[in-house]
């Protein structure tokens, strides 16, 4: 099956694991930022690296996609406290 437009393969930041994550789940970033709370603006800053997600929001990030995408071996949400 072909990678949607702008899928990165090798996502390093936390941005392209967020981008990696919507297109593979078949979100738009208007139906991202509506899930996560935010401007749809906000999540194109993320996905281009001009700006990092922090505090309740970085939590949020992690509770969607079920595991801290900084963390090289994917863990569960059950087993990470967020705080």
């Amino acid at each position: 099956m072909p990678k949607p437009s702008g899928y990165n393969i090798n996502p390093v930041t936390l941005g392209d694991h967020l981008k990696q994550y919507r297109l593979e789940h078949g979100y738009t970033v208007n139906e991202l930022s509506m899930e996560l709370n935010v401007y749809y603006s906000t999540i194109y800053k993320w996905e281009s690296n001009e700006a990092q997600p922090k505090g309740k929001n970085l939590n949020k990030i992690i509770e969607f996609m079920g595991y801290d995408p900084r963390i090289q071996n994917k863990i569960k949400i059950e087993n990470y406290e967020l705080t």
